[in-house]
């Protein structure tokens, strides 16, 4: 199993988004996409290397096929994508620190945590698996690969259920641009349609994208207050939603 992990925000930093590409046999997706960019000519034409495939990106008829298409290779693949959607506006960091602590600190917290809810709900019987981090431009500098690492990568880690075999064996960081981790930009392009559904857009082509997501999903849209979206629990997910995945995170409240 290869795990990819991305984030992403708004531009104001009201949304932040966490998202995880899971994936039992990496080699369809990453075959797949690399024969998706030859049909759409999809390369830089100034060196001749594939371009890379991102929902910011979505600026064309050829870039939206070729979304398009990657969203199609993920529906038939063994892949399923789970993200969390953390409304900053209702989080109150005083519950990841100190007061006298810098609110940077207090969020480094808050990012792992998540993340490490998010895996830990999708990796039941997995072992020795591999997680890879697009270069996370939120956790740049601190510790939250060693710090995930203690947690799934030891047999005595807090998300290893089993002696001797570790949840993951092995994680790092990656450039997802390179061909080698392309597959990391279907995530992007996955957790990229959430956020449109959360933050509107007049970009014609990015909001074709998440509609064709939206189509395939055979739902109304990806916003919180709409089915299945409205209800997350770990049983609830594996019945009703286990190929795509949105958990809208809401604090629970304090007596």
């Amino acid at each position: 199993m290869i795990i990819y992990f991305d984030e992403s925000y708004d531009g104001n930093h009201k949304y932040l988004i966490l998202g995880a590409l899971f994936n039992p046999h990496p080699k369809f997706l990453h075959q797949g996409l690399i024969r998706i960019k030859k049909d759409y000519n999809f390369y830089d034409r100034t060196n001749g290397k594939p371009l890379e495939l991102k929902y910011n990106n979505c600026t064309n008829a050829n870039s939206l096929k070729v979304g398009c298409e990657a969203i199609n290779l993920f529906f038939k693949s063994t892949s399923y994508f789970r993200c969390v959607v953390i409304d900053q506006s209702i989080l109150d960091l005083n519950y990841f620190g100190k007061k006298h602590e810098k609110n940077s600190i207090k969020m480094a917290r808050v990012y792992k945590k998540f993340a490490e809810l998010l895996l830990a709900h999708s990796t039941d019987h997995i072992y020795n698996g591999v997680l890879l981090t697009d270069e996370l431009t939120r956790c740049k500098g601190d510790e939250f690969i060693s710090l995930m690492q203690n947690d799934f990568c030891s047999p005595s880690g807090h998300y290893c259920d089993v002696a001797n075999k570790p949840t993951l064996k092995h994680i790092s960081d990656i450039k997802s641009h390179l061909e080698n981790y392309h597959i990391n930009q279907i995530n992007d392009v996955l957790i990229g349609c959430v956020l449109n559904n959360l933050v509107p857009t007049v970009k014609e082509f990015k909001n074709n994208l998440r509609l064709y997501l939206i189509k395939k999903l055979e739902v109304d849209d990806l916003l919180k207050t709409s089915y299945p979206w409205t209800h997350y629990s770990k049983t609830y997910v594996e019945t009703y939603t286990p190929k795509f995945s949105i958990w809208y995170w809401e604090p629970k409240t304090r007596k």
